[in-house]
């Protein structure tokens, strides 16, 4: 079994969280994840969420949290997430005229900083668009080379590398040492997103490589579910615990 920690990605089971918060952390602990990377607190006080995380027993690997509240709310964000005891913000998604990315960069650095003084790290998580291009001049690339690890690591989303087309392990290799955290999602032959180990990514010598490549934590995550998200969650779980 793998010795990393485990955490759900709980946009996962974004629906679920909405109708009932408590209910569905719940759940997820009950399954035996580690920790959970949040998608927003569905307006729930942080101090509550903190209680109920500890109370269950589940630690915050990371928060995805959208770029406009860096960019607006910076200071207030930050508090929220170090109430829940996380200290990875993770940036999810950028809108397509935010694409640029040396631009991106030059605007992500300074946040980045912020983060840091406060005593948290900053991570951009991909897509497939950051992929695009030859080797070296992608925009992954471009905000790889544009900051520096101390401003920016990444989370790799390994599904949406392979349906980029591009070689996980080489992602990951060229990441190592920004690369706490490992976004574990599998593809089907027809494309679609289906439970790590299911699929036709070839999980396991990209999760026994992981530590080497400084990853932190294996967080699961679907998109969209080929069954109940809460059982999606477990079998990706499964799967894991079984790895070396």
């Amino acid at each position: 079994m793998t010795n990393l920690p485990i955490a759900a990605q709980l946009y996962t089971v974004r629906d679920q969280m909405a109708q009932d918060f408590t209910g569905t952390l719940r759940a997820v602990a009950g399954m035996g994840y580690d920790g959970v990377e949040f998608a927003g607190l569905y307006d729930q006080p942080a101090s509550e969420v903190r209680a109920l995380l500890d109370e269950l027993g589940l630690r915050v690997s990371s928060s995805h949290v959208a770029l406009n509240l860096l960019e607006n709310a910076l200071d207030e964000t930050l508090e929220t997430y170090k109430t829940i005891g996380c200290s990875i913000i993770v940036v999810p998604w950028v809108a397509p005229e935010r694409r640029d990315f040396a631009a991106l960069a030059e605007t992500l650095a300074p946040i980045a900083d912020r983060v840091h003084a406060a005593g948290m790290r900053m991570a951009y998580h991909n897509h497939d668009f950051e992929l695009a291009g030859e080797p070296g001049a992608t925009g992954l690339d471009a905000l790889k080379n544009s900051t520096t690890a101390e401003q920016l690591l990444f989370e790799l989303d390994c599904g949406w590398v392979y349906k980029a087309g591009k070689s996980v392990q080489a992602q990951v290799d060229a990441l190592a040492g920004r690369l706490p955290l490992l976004h574990v999602k599998d593809v089907d032959a027809q494309g679609n997103w289906i439970e790590a180990g299911s699929g036709e990514v070839g999980y396991a010598p990209i999760v026994a490589a992981a530590p080497a490549a400084g990853v932190e934590w294996l967080i699961t995550e679907l998109d969209v579910c080929p069954r109940p998200p809460l059982e999606s969650l477990k079998i990706s779980l499964d799967w894991l615990r079984q790895q070396a």
